[in-house]
Order: structure tokens, then sequence, then C-alpha cells
């Protein structure tokens, strides 16, 4: 058995961590969506709860992490089911938050055992304004992969600052960092600075310590092996069929998603970039990216080039990417990067209120205890302004909108969507709950892939799917006559083709032109 020796912290101050992760479950529980929504651009929810509930594969790169992960989660009574996948996003986040804390003690008292109360304060604040920055709190609210994969990032950080130079301590950071690509592939980003922190302790036995965290990589990957073994029982979610080793690389290469990465436009990046700089201010505040640039400066100056190199490597390489990433969401990859700046403003603030010490003035003395009150304020401060907007306390429009779809249908309707919204949020009605089977969901955007297209013919032998190419209109056509057609959304290359009339919230065929 592997046996790992770790530092204990003395309590109280050792429970900082503890409590940063209270507070921060609390937050996220009490402003986290009650059931399926869209809100926070999570309308991959449906998706991926139909996928996990029902042992299926979801769009790329089939988060098979996640899948287990949330539906032994969801074994939990804690009322309908996206209501539970919501809260395990929301458990992950607040875990992440609270390693985060805990790594920023250690980082900021490394050979003391943190028994500075002022510590514990700084670390204990500045992660709880990580924890109200309104993109990790947005992501935890709602069931997507985003706050589980803030929890990988912060364990595989906390490693590679923390874990002892033994086999064991690299077999788990490799098993982690699997896990984690398990869940989202981004995660690779993190490697190069990853590797700048931890390689102090890894150099000390390189091929030792090499091989035990390849295998731990291994082990972990392995979790990529649910996504053939789930598509060979044809569960009704099954994005590229992975049970052929074409389907499977098609699904973890993510391939439908390739074409955006890097793809924004130049004209473009000007106003990408002009908004990142703002991003930073709404996640840490002013007065935290202050103390961060603070932070950093003081790492350089101070001789602690390897934390500052290794945190600056992940904070670019998560930049570059979300700027790059040609999605209106791509903003939610920089939650990593935000992370990793708290740590910045820790040092920062630590180095403000330690210098204050020695300010010889008669009321000097007061100076640390005043910028820690101030510093504790700010997270305050931050869930205040951000909680009205980001709340989804009384969020109902997905479940509204699939009531509406569900009384309105007539039975063995034909029903195209061309929204991803539309489509996740009706897989999780059909496979979840239950309503609403006779219908056949047709995506508009799928058609153009042969896994799809044999899928429909398989599940919906009464469905014409005329020979390619499938267009919207090609397949209305002969399907007309046999049931009620249904339009989810308007797209305009598809209704200057058929004629269609509103009808609630969607849209009936009645013919092609």
């Amino acid at each position: 058995m592997v046996r790992l020796k770790w530092h204990p912290l003395p309590p109280p101050i050792g429970l900082a961590p503890l409590f940063a992760t209270a507070a921060a479950l609390l937050l996220y529980v009490l402003t986290s969506a009650p059931s399926l929504t869209w809100a926070h651009d999570g309308a991959d929810g449906g998706d991926l709860i139909a996928a996990a509930m029902t042992g299926g594969v979801p769009h790329p790169s089939g988060y098979p992490t996640y899948c287990l992960a949330a539906r032994l989660f969801a074994l939990l009574p804690l009322g309908p089911v996206a209501r539970r996948f919501n809260l395990f996003s929301a458990c992950a986040a607040a875990a992440a938050v609270g390693l985060l804390c805990h790594t920023t003690q250690r980082l900021l008292e490394p050979g003391v055992g943190c028994r500075s109360w002022r510590t514990a304060a700084v670390a204990l604040s500045t992660a709880l304004i990580g924890a109200t920055g309104p993109i990790l709190w947005s992501q935890a609210l709602i069931a997507e992969v985003n706050a589980l994969n803030a929890l990988f990032f912060a364990l595989a950080l906390y490693l590679a600052l923390e874990a002892p130079p033994r086999p064991g301590a690299a077999l788990l950071t490799g098993l982690a960092l699997g896990l984690g690509l398990g869940n989202h592939l981004t995660l690779a980003l993190a490697l190069p600075g990853l590797a700048v922190l931890a390689w102090p302790r890894v150099s000390r036995d390189p091929r030792r310590l090499g091989l035990s965290l390849a295998a731990g990589l291994i082990l972990g990957l392995a979790v990529y092996a649910y996504l053939p073994l789930a598509a060979r029982q044809d569960p009704p979610v099954n994005w590229g069929n992975p049970h052929t080793w074409e389907g499977l690389c098609w699904v973890v290469a993510g391939r439908i998603y390739q074409p955006y990465l890097f793809d924004v436009p130049l004209r473009f990046l000007p106003a990408r970039l002009g908004a990142w700089a703002p991003l930073w201010a709404d996640q840490l505040t002013w007065p935290g990216v202050t103390l961060a640039l603070i932070g950093a400066m003081t790492w350089i100056e101070g001789g602690h080039r390897r934390e500052a190199v290794g945190t600056t490597l992940l904070v670019a390489a998560y930049s570059a990417y979300a700027i790059g990433y040609d999605t209106a969401d791509s903003y939610v990859y920089l939650i990593p990067a935000y992370l990793t700046t708290v740590l910045w403003m820790a040092r920062g603030a630590a180095a403000l209120a330690w210098s204050a010490k020695g300010w010889h003035t008669s009321r000097a003395r007061w100076a640390p205890a005043v910028i820690l009150a101030v510093l504790a304020l700010l997270p305050a401060i931050s869930a205040v302004r951000h909680a009205p907007v980001l709340s989804l306390r009384h969020d109902r429009e997905a479940i509204t909108w699939l009531d509406d779809v569900a009384s309105r249908l007539p039975r063995d309707a034909l029903l195209i969507t061309q929204e991803d919204r539309h489509t996740f949020a009706l897989a999780y009605a059909q496979w979840v709950e239950g309503r609403r089977q006779d219908i056949i969901v047709v995506d508009a955007d799928l058609l153009a892939y042969p896994w799809y297209r044999a899928q429909l013919e398989r599940r919906h032998p009464t469905l014409v799917l005329p020979a390619d190419p499938l267009t919207v209109p090609i397949l209305v056509g002969p399907n007309l006559s046999l049931r009620p057609v249904f339009l989810a959304s308007e797209r305009r290359d598809v209704m200057t083709q058929l004629t269609a009339t509103p009808d609630g919230a969607l849209w009936r065929v009645t013919g092609v032109r």
C-alpha cells in the first residue's frame, strides 16, 4: 500500500481550506439551477446528463471521467436528476477552491507548517475571491464539465507544488492528470507549466519518478475505455458510435470542433484581446489584479523564478487557447488561468502585509490587520455584485420549453432541431425523464455524418431517409405525408425552402417549396 507523507496543518489555522470549501459550496448551492438549464452557456447539460444516465457517449471528446463520476454522484437523493448534476458541479468547484486555499498556504509558508494566522487569512480571502469570480461561479451552477476540470487542475497544481519526491506521489500525480484528461482534454495545456513547477522534485530521481508518473497517467487515461464499451450497447446517446477505432478517434480527437481551434479571424483578434484584460478585473476585482501583479514581481525579485515561470506558462497557455478558440463560450477555458492568478494575488497580499510590519510609525502595527481586513471584504463585494446576474435559483427557461413541446406535439411527430440546446434538452426529457419517447428527434446539423444517419435508420425504421446529400428539405419531403413535421427553431437557410407556420414555440411544416 502506497503511503504518502504529508505535513499536517495545526487547527484552527489548518481549517482554512475546509472553510473555503464550505463557504464556496454554500454560495453555489444557494444559487444553483433547480433543474435543466440553458443559462451560462450550459446548453450541453442535457446531452451530458442523458449520456451519463443511460451509459452513453456524449458529444466529443466523450468526457468519460465526467460521465462516470457524475452518474455516481447522481445516486444521491437530491431532487430531480438535472439538479443532482448541477450540485455535482457545485461540489467540484467548491473542492477546487479548498484545494487552491491549501496550496496557497503551503506556497506562502513552505517551511513552518503554515502556523501563521496571517497566511491562513490571506489564503482564505484570495481563494474566496477566486470562488466569487463570475466564470467559475457560473460553471458551478450548471451541468457542465468545466467545474470538474477546475478541480482536476487545482489538484494537479497542488501535487506539482507539494507532492514529495516519491514514486507513490508521482503515480498519484499521473493518475490525477490522466483522469483529468478524461474529463477535458484542455488539461494538457497545463503540462508545460506543471512540469516547470514540479521539476526540482522530479530531478532528484527522474527515471524512477518518470516511470511512476507515466504509469499513473496511463492508468488514468484508461478511463477512455468507457467509450467503446458504452457504444457497444447502442445507447440512445451515442455520438460517433465509437465501438470502432475510427469512431473512437473521431470522438476523442473532437474532430467536429477542430475547425474552431485558433480560427478566430485576424480582424477580430483586437476585440478579443481588448475583452481579455477587463475580464481579469471582473474575476478578481481591480484590487485583486493589482495584488496579483505585485505578487508576480515579488516572486521574480525574490529569486522564485521557477514559480514565476511555471505559473506564467499556465496563464499564457490557457489565455492563448481561450482567445484563439472561435466560439462564444471560449471564456470558460480561462478558469485555470484565473485559479493560477489567485496564487499571484496571495503572494502580493502577503508581501504587502508583511512589509507593513516594518513601517516605523506609531500606527504601523495596525497596517497588516487593516490590509487583511480589506482583503477579506473583496469576496463579499464580489459576491454581492455578481449574485443578481449569476443566480439561477428561479431559472426555468429550458423546462418551460420542454413542457410546451411535450404538450403541443402530436403523437409520432418528427421534430427537426437546429440548435444544440433543443437537441440536448429533448435527449434529457426522452431518455432521463422518459417523456415523449414517441417523438422522432432529428438534429439537422448531424445529418452530414454517416454514423448519425445509421443510428436514425436503426432506431426509427419508419423514418424515410433519402440518399445523400441529405438536407432538411430533402428529409421533410417524403416524411411529410407520413407524420406531422415540426421545426424547433427558425433558420433562414431552411425556412426559404419550406412552408412553415408558427405553432407555439415550434414551427409546423406544411410543405416544401
